[in-house]
């Protein structure tokens, strides 16, 4: 399929003025606009919250519901393309598959879907090809959804948006979190912060133990001041690994490796497969674990190698016009490359493809 049109629904942000310029969203449509194909973008949220007038939330998602079907009337695109889209509705879905019986619908997906909904599943009925940045349950999902293709994809790390930028290093360590107090990250950040004193470690924190978050380049900037930067996720354990965790991480941890900065991540069932332990990242199966490697590695200074072998690696296989080649490799039924670290991770009516 060559010279495609593509209508890409997904959270673009448009009036946080650029503090995420380097999300998924943007990340895939410059990743198909590298493949030769037209990418048209469309913010849902921004359109429903453009369009909100006194407080009527309800209206407004249906006036952008609307819109999508007319944008898809004027576009004729081949491909739509979905983000989360929780807001677009299964009966947008059906009016334009009707419309334009030979449209392909994919969805790309990053949050945790144990915590969606009956709508959010209702609509695999019209989607052809379902992707999300982490292995667990995509075999039971196909085999409850026979007509749809679900395949792992990795979070994206492409050199045009993931940068290390040319500045001194000022952190031992770095740690960005969301953790509201509510989950592991608090506990690990406490932990962390606690042994850093003890060892005289230079710990750098956002978002996390009360501190700022940071974003845009600022962001680029102080992940590149850091020697180490550790990825922590919400569903990550302090005292052993998730069992039941595969190939899953939140794309900081991309951001990380892109940056040139010597990551650590708790282990990850298959995240081996992409990234070597102590060639690519460094990987642990605790705090107590992870504080022990973080004294070795800053005090044989390997950290520089593992950072610049791990942005190679990042920038090889989980660029954006590798990643959304892979997807038109899906929705065209073609052989799947033999090359593809995560080729087990791809389904179809219950069956690895």
């Amino acid at each position: 399929m060559n010279n495609l049109r593509i209508l890409h629904c997904a959270n673009f942000s448009t009036f946080k003025n650029g503090e995420a310029y380097y999300s998924m969203d943007r990340k895939i449509s410059h990743g198909f606009i590298q493949n030769g194909h037209m990418v048209y973008e469309f913010s849902y949220r921004d359109i429903a919250k453009a369009q909100r007038f006194l407080g009527l939330k309800k209206r407004s998602i249906e006036k952008m519901n609307k819109d999508l079907v007319d944008h898809c009337i004027n576009i004729r695109p081949n491909i739509l393309l979905l983000g989360k889209c929780e807001l677009v509705s299964l009966e947008s879905l059906e009016k334009i598959k009707k419309l334009l019986p030979d449209i392909k619908i994919i969805q790309w997906y990053v949050d945790f879907i144990n915590k969606e909904n009956n709508d959010f599943f209702s609509k695999f009925k019209y989607i052809d090809v379902f992707l999300q940045t982490t292995g667990t349950g995509l075999l039971e999902l196909s085999k409850k959804y026979k007509n749809t293709i679900f395949s792992y994809i990795p979070n994206i790390t492409d050199p045009n948006f993931d940068v290390n930028i040319d500045i001194k290093k000022e952190y031992d360590v770095l740690y960005i979190a969301r953790d509201h107090k509510e989950d592991n990250r608090y506990k690990f950040a406490l932990l962390l912060n606690e042994f850093c004193k003890k060892e005289n470690i230079n710990l750098k924190m956002y978002g996390s133990l009360g501190n700022p978050y940071v974003f845009g380049n600022d962001y680029y900037k102080e992940i590149s001041k850091a020697r180490i930067a550790i990825n922590f996720n919400r569903e990550d354990l302090i005292d052993t690994y998730n069992h039941n965790k595969i190939l899953g991480t939140s794309d900081r941890m991309n951001h990380f490796i892109g940056s040139k900065t010597c990551t650590f991540s708790p282990k990850i069932i298959d995240l081996d497969k992409l990234y070597k332990d102590n060639e690519h990242v460094v990987y642990f199966e605790s705090s107590k674990e992870c504080f022990e490697k973080l004294l070795k590695i800053l005090n044989d200074e390997s950290y520089n190698n593992i950072a610049s072998d791990g942005q190679l690696k990042a920038y090889e296989i989980s660029n954006s016009k590798r990643v959304t080649n892979y997807m038109l490799n899906l929705i065209n039924n073609n052989e799947i490359d033999e090359n593809i670290e995560w080729k087990d991770y791809v389904f179809y009516d219950g069956k690895k493809i």
